[in-house]
C-alpha cells in the first residue's frame, strides 16, 4: 500500500482539522500512526510518501515508523513522481501494489501501470474498519 500523504491528509476531516487545531506535523504524525494499525491488523507493507517542499528537507530522507515506511521526498521532486517511480518498479518486477490518493491525474499514472488505486476516503474506511479489529482484538485478551 503506498499513500500520496498530503492528498490523504487534506481529504479526511479529522487530519485537515489537525492542520488548522495543531499543525502539519501533527496532521502527518497521526496519519503515520493509523497507517500504522492498518500495516498491523492487515499485514500489509504500508509506505507513505510526502513532499518535501513542506517539510523543508533538502535531500530525500526515508525512515520506519512504527512499521510503516515514511518518505520525504528531495526538494524539486513531487510526491506524485516518487509515486510514479514506485509504481513503475512494481509493474517491472511484477509487485502487486494499491495507491491511495484522491488525486485522478495520479490514480490514471499508476492504473495505466497495471497498480491498483483507492480513493483517500476509502482508505479511511479501511483504517477505521482495521481500528475497529484491534479494538476487538485487544479487548479479547484484556
Amino acid at each position: 500500500m503506498i499513500v500520496d500523504g498530503y492528498n490523504v491528509v487534506h481529504a479526511w476531516t479529522s487530519l485537515k482539522r489537525l492542520l488548522s487545531d495543531a499543525s502539519l506535523e501533527a496532521a502527518r504524525d497521526k496519519l503515520i500512526e493509523r497507517l500504522a494499525v492498518l500495516g498491523m491488523v492487515t499485514g500489509a507493507e504500508v509506505t507513505v510518501v510526502f513532499d518535501a517542499h513542506r517539510s523543508g528537507a533538502k535531500s530525500k530522507s526515508e525512515e520506519n515508523v512504527d512499521g510503516v515506511r515514511v518518505i520525504f521526498t528531495r526538494q524539486g521532486l513531487s510526491a506524485d513522481h516518487a509515486i510514479e517511480r514506485i509504481a513503475y518498479e512494481a509493474a517491472e518486477t511484477n509487485d502487486v501494489i494499491t495507491v491511495a490518493t484522491s488525486d485522478r491525474f495520479q490514480r490514471d499514472m499508476v492504473r495505466g501501470m497495471g497498480g491498483a488505486v483507492i480513493t483517500a476516503l476509502e482508505l479511511e474506511r479501511q483504517v477505521v474498519e482495521a481500528e475497529h479489529e484491534m479494538e476487538r482484538r485487544v479487548k479479547r485478551y484484556s
